[in-house]
């Protein structure tokens, strides 16, 4: 049975939302005051709230999750992912949220994985990526590229 559940940080954390929101808009009148001109200014400034407002909406805009027997799966505001159990090699999390990778090794510049707030249901969560990978991870005898020890001994 599928696991679903929705996280949208701004009602989550309503006080951070209101500093957010009073930040994104100072930042727009600066770049408006910045700019100057009675055309150009408030264009500029509208255009620096319509900037920050796309690189945050993960913030603003609820993101929905799903987990099944397939793998996981998530549709943000701006677009949306999902990855096989067979593909997820790695799982990092903590309280709030995680990040399943196809990866190993994980950097700064790794995009091609998934990236999760738990919205409160964390050990669950937890529990049931932690059950999809071990489901799907080959036998410790074919991971390593040798056949199986049949050897009785």
């Amino acid at each position: 049975m599928p696991f679903e559940w929705m996280a949208h940080p701004i009602r989550e954390q309503p006080i951070k939302g209101a500093l957010a929101s009073m930040l994104v808009l100072a930042c727009g009148v600066l770049v408006a005051l910045a700019v100057g001109g009675s055309q150009t200014g408030p264009l500029a400034g509208g255009g620096a709230i319509l900037f920050q407002l796309l690189i945050l909406n993960r913030f603003f805009l609820p993101s929905r999750y799903r987990i099944d027997a397939n793998g996981i799966a998530v549709r943000y505001p701006m677009g949306s992912k999902s990855m096989r159990w067979s593909e997820v090699t790695r799982f990092r999390h903590d309280q709030v949220g995680g990040y399943v990778s196809p990866r190993r090794k994980g950097g700064a510049l790794d995009s091609r994985g998934i990236s999760l707030l738990f919205a409160g249901h964390g050990a669950e969560i937890v529990e049931l990526i932690q059950g999809g990978m071990k489901a799907n991870k080959p036998d410790s005898a074919t991971d390593s590229g040798h056949p199986p020890n049949t050897t009785p001994t």
